[in-house]
């Protein structure tokens, strides 16, 4: 990033928070504030997530005591992806730089960007 790149971001962040501070909020920060449903395919879990896609709440059904727990994280990741799809935000294409773990490997799954 260059000091030109730096302003820019600077100066909107700048004018978003005058713009929130005079009760004047942006549409990127109303959206940010909305939120969007997402359920997997059997209805077990039921992801939350804001405007930007970020988590914000999780309800699971009392059946879950009978899923194994790949069945219950396959549960949870099909919600979550659910409920990014209904942002119509643009998913992620690359994940640069997270390495090979398990962790990176199920965000790369909820982003669609491997196989189910």
């Amino acid at each position: 990033m260059d000091a030109d790149d730096l302003e820019t971001v600077l100066a909107r962040g700048f004018a978003t928070l005058r713009a929130a501070h005079a009760g004047e909020a942006s549409n990127d920060l109303e959206n940010d504030l909305e939120r969007f449903r997402g359920s997997d395919s059997e209805r077990y879990v039921e992801a939350v997530v804001d405007g930007r896609g970020l988590l914000t709440d999780i309800v699971f059904s009392d059946d879950i005591g009978e899923l194994t727990p790949q069945r219950l994280e396959a549960a949870v990741l099909g919600a979550l992806k659910e409920a990014h799809r209904a942002t119509g935000r643009v998913p992620a294409h690359a994940l640069p730089g997270i390495g090979d773990s398990e962790v990176s490997a199920q965000a790369r799954r909820v982003l669609g960007l491997e196989g189910e």
